[in-house]
């Protein structure tokens, strides 16, 4: 019996050590996707950064090139008025041109004052793009090599995962099935702790005291003994 006892206990030792790797390994896969989503995303953020600065660039050379296109109509406007001046003969047609003239030359000059903020936006914009790029191309590279590390861990886990996942089988051989099950119930119930050491009479699973007569069961060797407080199953550490 006392062979029998502690082949059992050593054999889910065992198994419950190959059962917290194999949750330990599949926790850490289970994180990978969202490690390299946020990688990614990082990569995005850079890559828009970059992007709207480009963007404003451009949007200011085609608001400088309407701007443009506004004073030069504005221009030919206070020539044509300018023409007419000189052709008339009458000082009240010749007064209506002059504030006409005024009103677009009053244009023009709000217009050249655009062209100007835009010219000097345009000015501060290309450091600011510069360094939007090298950053990008920094971050991006710094990123994808976190990303293909990270790629390459998934398949090495993967790959101890299917390993361990294929010699547990093995693991629960010569186990009683009830004992098994109970085992089982134990690990995902109780944070893959099924089974825990008695040290100081004190259950190593939920730290509680347990009475001597618990302690007393488990010496014996007869019996599997479980926790009173938590129902783990203990052991008597080597």
């Amino acid at each position: 019996m006392l062979e029998g006892m502690l082949e059992a206990i050593e054999k889910l030792l065992a198994l419950q050590d190959k059962d917290q790797r194999l949750r330990s390994l599949r926790q850490e896969l289970q994180a990978i996707p969202s490690d390299i989503a946020t990688k990614e995303k990082l990569i995005a953020d850079s890559a828009s950064r970059l992007e709207q600065a480009r963007t404003r660039a451009k949007m200011i050379e085609v608001e400088k090139k309407t701007l443009q296109v506004e004073a030069s109509s504005k221009r030919d406007q206070i020539a044509r008025y300018k023409t007419q001046q000189m052709q008339t003969r009458k000082n009240e047609e010749f007064t209506a041109l002059a504030h006409e003239i005024a009103g677009a030359e009053k244009v023009v000059s709000g217009i050249e004052d655009k062209e100007l903020a835009l010219m000097e936006e345009a000015e501060s914009l290309r450091p600011q793009i510069a360094i939007a790029e090298k950053t990008y191309a920094e971050e991006k590279a710094r990123y994808d090599g976190q990303i293909s590390v990270l790629r390459e861990k998934s398949t090495n886990i993967q790959s101890r995962i299917a390993e361990l996942e294929a010699i547990r089988p093995a693991a629960t051989e010569g186990i009683d099935e009830d004992l098994l099950e109970r085992y089982e119930r134990l690990f995902k119930n109780k944070n893959a702790h099924a089974i825990v050491a008695l040290e100081h009479e004190v259950c190593m699973g939920c730290h509680m005291k347990v009475t001597s007569q618990t302690g007393l069961e488990l010496r014996a060797n007869k019996t599997i003994v479980s926790c009173p407080q938590c129902g783990r199953i203990l052991h008597l550490p080597a």
